[in-house]
């Protein structure tokens, strides 16, 4: 699976639970590092960095940025191999 379809499935699942979501588009004005998706609902926010697979390179500053991102509120990197397990911790925390 592509990175932008498997982006695509996290989006509609995460919308399903009610959420907006938000696809980061990097350009010459944003930060790099910053996760593909940010998210929001009811009063929690969250970001996921979409990878390809468990084995994908981050670039600079990504796992930093999530790291950082995770203490402020809740953020990941995610794959497909992790999606099943962050979805049920996404569920019960989305509630």
């Amino acid at each position: 699976m592509l990175e932008k379809d498997f982006q695509a499935k996290v989006i509609k699942w995460l919308k399903s639970q009610g959420c907006i979501a938000i696809k980061y588009q990097q350009n010459a004005t944003t930060k790099a590092s910053f996760p593909d998706i940010l998210f929001l609902k009811e009063g929690f926010w969250g970001a996921i960095e979409c990878k390809k697979s468990k084995t994908s390179k981050f670039r600079p500053g990504q796992k930093e940025m999530v790291a950082k991102l995770d203490e402020w509120s809740w953020a990941k990197a995610v794959y497909p191999e992790n999606w099943t397990e962050v979805q049920a911790e996404l569920k019960e925390m989305l509630r």
